[in-house]
């Protein structure tokens, strides 16, 4: 028998990371659109810049990861992509402002922007249309290379020097304010952003840093949303090479500190009945019945100029059956953003599932948009634990309500200390963490159903114990299939007698050294007949 880890073992877990690699899952080439047709309350987003190698890149992603997690489609585009007329198919837009030094261009965008009568939301910069500086009665003063703290909820941070920072120097009395300003050098502090009437207008915002969780405060009156949010904690990069008695460690840890988590798993599409997989749905059997939630983790994709060969719904939906046929009850998913901006990933990876935890596109990865992105009912804003750790507290236990559901995650540890620190991390955050299966929510295939509500997990009408199934896992497990041999009976007798022979040979051979050696003693070691010293 060989160990639990031996070769072929390891061999196994090598052909399932390949194959989780290499899923030929693709997008099909698609052209990109004048003008994304918007559909219902649809945000049209506009920017002057990506901001790269500044302190902003990756704030246009960020506010539409903030926009998705109220369930809000977003068309993007950039200023010199606007055409005339396209701010009459959208009642509301958001603009952000990234090099308020450079003047809006395109022209048509600035007559349309001028005449636009819908809500309007701005980030950064001076330059305002009219009808929304005259209604926030907005005055901006440009801020001083400086360090600005930022306090917004029950957190601050102190950001580095925040270069074409334009702080709000006054505000129309009904104006609501959100957050806090403080200039280091001389004390001044300023609202971090202003609405009234469904107009608004934040100062600043960067991807990593508070200005999410303040802007989230703002966009949920500016979208009219009501209602209580809770904080999640998920865990990321589980694979079934992973360390698995690690994740089960975690799974104790978690539930002993009366923390319920999310998993979100990478799908497997090839030779499930290896040893290995069926280790690693005994793993995500362990989590669900520690108090965890199990998502489907987005596949790797293939490269977006090939042609989608139309596999990915039937991989898909394969994996959520193996897991359910294993007492596991998916409730959702976990993918990057750019996932939403296209039809095929869309229809036939994500249209299983009214969860989706959309975290930041990983990589750099990017399609061409086709319109405005999918939504779904339920889709909690992902930002690294880590980031959380970056804030200060405010007090001791949360006295603000969350702005927005919240997910913290964390990549599965490299070592036991690292989960060590984590989990004490997670225990000290006096954030009341919430039970994913405390919430409705519903995976469907053409085969079966799965459901969670008030704490429990429905598999076609059926309760599912979620109690351990453990099972042994063969270790003896054939990878390849035996082949058909001839004369094997024969080869092995004659290798027997071969074996006797050489085996009699050296131990004749070894006589012969053996007396000889003797011989040589007695003829010159001692010479002049003394062999009864022999």
């Amino acid at each position: 028998m060989r160990k639990r880890f031996g070769t072929l073992g390891a061999a196994t877990m090598i052909v399932l990371a390949f194959m989780l690699a290499c899923s030929p899952v693709s997008v099909r080439p698609v052209s990109a659109a004048a003008a994304p047709a918007p559909t219902g309350d649809t945000v049209l987003l506009l920017y002057d810049s990506l901001a790269l190698s500044t302190e902003r890149e990756g704030n246009v992603e960020t506010l539409e990861r903030l926009l998705a997690a109220y369930g809000v489609p977003v068309a993007a585009l950039s200023f010199d992509r606007y055409a005339e007329g396209m701010l009459k198919s959208y009642r509301r837009v958001a603009v952000v402002r990234n090099a308020p030094d450079l003047s809006i261009a395109n022209a048509a965008l600035v007559s349309d922007l001028a005449s636009y009568g819908g809500d309007y939301l701005q980030v950064g910069g001076r330059e305002l249309p009219d009808r929304v500086r005259a209604r926030l009665n907005l005055t901006l003063d440009a801020a001083p290379l400086d360090t600005v703290r930022l306090e917004a909820g029950d957190y601050g941070q102190t950001l580095s020097a925040v270069a074409d920072l334009d702080e709000i120097a006054g505000a129309s009395g009904d104006a609501k304010t959100y957050g806090t300003l403080t200039f280091e050098s001389d004390g001044t502090r300023s609202p971090y952003a202003v609405s009234a009437g469904g107009y608004a207008y934040a100062s600043y915002l960067s991807g990593g840093s508070l200005a999410e969780l303040a802007l989230a405060y703002v966009l949920k009156d500016w979208l009219r949303i009501t209602g209580d949010f809770n904080a999640y904690v998920l865990i990321k990069e589980i694979y079934p090479f992973s360390d698995l008695e690690l994740l089960k460690t975690l799974a104790d840890r978690l539930y002993e500190a009366g923390v319920p988590f999310a998993a979100s798993v990478k799908p497997v599409f090839y030779n499930t009945d290896y040893p290995a997989m069926q280790r690693y749905i005994q793993a995500l059997q362990y989590l669900q019945a520690r108090n965890g939630s199990i998502l489907v983790d987005a596949p790797a994709v293939a490269a977006t100029s090939t042609v989608g060969d139309g596999s990915l719904r039937g991989k898909m939906s394969g994996f959520i059956e193996l897991l359910a046929a294993s007492g596991i009850a998916p409730l959702g998913m976990g993918a990057g953003l750019f996932w939403t901006y296209d039809e095929v990933y869309v229809s036939q990876g994500m249209s299983f599932f009214d969860t989706v935890f959309l975290g930041p596109n990983a990589d750099g990865q990017r399609v061409r948009r086709t319109g405005a992105s999918a939504t779904f009912a339920f889709s909690p804003y992902v930002m690294p634990f880590a980031q959380l750790q970056d804030f200060e507290r405010r007090g001791v236990a949360p006295r603000t309500p969350l702005p927005l559901n919240l997910a913290f995650s964390f990549d599965l540890f490299p070592d036991a200390a690292a989960l060590e620190d984590a989990v004490g991390a997670i225990s000290r955050s006096w954030i009341p963490f919430a039970d994913l299966k405390n919430g409705t929510h519903a995976v469907h295939t053409d085969r079966l159903t799965i459901e969670s509500s008030g704490g429990g997990l429905v598999i076609d009408g059926q309760p599912l114990d979620i109690g351990k199934q453990e099972r042994a896992v063969e270790e003896d497990y054939a990878y390849t299939a035996e082949a058909r041999t001839s004369f094997t009976k024969l080869f092995g007798i004659q290798n027997q007698i071969l074996m006797v022979i050489i085996g009699t040979s050296l131990a004749v051979f070894g006589l012969f050294l053996f007396i000889g050696y003797r011989r040589y003693k007695r003829k010159y070691i001692y010479p002049g007949g003394r062999h009864d010293a022999l």
